[in-house]
């Protein structure tokens, strides 16, 4: 078992640990400090995340997230490599960049959902994808080698709203999630093309409006913050 897998268990089981019971919170003014991951833990994906705030009520909570940039092995799991159209696909990684949320939560009930809305900010995203040696015919021309495409998304902010949950549990700990995205607000793919193959200008221009039609057909593109993650609340 990896360290990564093992630091997820602990990451989930620790609030269960700390006994299940809930207990009555403060109703006003208390902090929360917390920590998680900003990536589901798949495809070698393992996003440390921070989480800091304050709550002014039962209602209110106004605080950041802050994300650390990673290293993904997305490999055949790749959305931006399919979208490409191309076969014989050997490897595609992604350096995905640090993220950040500026936020205000309203939880109009205490045992449901809150709204999130504020700034976010993504750093610059780029992924790699090598396409092995073959004979290809691609928009009407025959191409022979391998093809490589660097697929980066500009850093960039917005303003984001969305949704989340946070269950507490005894001790102060809390558990939740959320997905705040800065709706419809995609930002225009970078471009550069290599490889044996040899492309000729139409080509790579068919396969970048080709690869950004899909891009901007799924919501994980859109600036953003996934957080999953533990926290714990206390009083000065």
């Amino acid at each position: 078992m990896t360290s990564k897998i093992k630091t997820l268990i602990v990451l989930f089981i620790l609030p269960f640990m700390l006994h299940s019971q809930e207990i009555s919170f403060p109703e006003n003014g208390y902090w929360q400090i917390g920590f998680g991951l900003g990536e589901l833990p798949t495809g070698g994906s393992f996003k440390p995340s921070i989480s800091v705030g304050y709550h002014v009520n039962e209602k209110i909570y106004a605080g950041i997230i802050y994300q650390l940039k990673d290293h993904i092995a997305r490999n055949q799991a790749s959305i931006n490599a399919r979208s490409s159209g191309l076969t014989g696909l050997n490897t595609a990684s992604e350096i995905v960049a640090q993220r950040f949320l500026a936020q205000i939560r309203y939880k109009p009930f205490r045992n449901g959902p809150y709204l999130s809305t504020g700034i976010v900010f993504n750093g610059r995203d780029r992924e790699t994808m090598v396409f092995d040696h073959r004979d290809r015919q691609l928009f009407g021309e025959e191409y022979t080698g391998d093809i490589g495409i660097i697929q980066s998304r500009p850093a960039g902010w917005g303003l984001a709203a969305g949704v989340g949950y946070e269950y507490r549990f005894k001790n102060g700990v809390a558990a939740g999630f959320e997905w705040t995205p800065a709706w419809a607000q995609y930002p225009e793919p970078e471009y550069e093309f290599g490889g044996e193959a040899g492309l000729s200008s139409n080509t790579k221009k068919s396969l970048q409006d080709l690869m950004n039609g899909k891009f901007k057909s799924s919501v994980t593109n859109m600036y953003k913050v996934f957080h999953l993650g533990i926290s714990y609340h206390f009083q000065d």
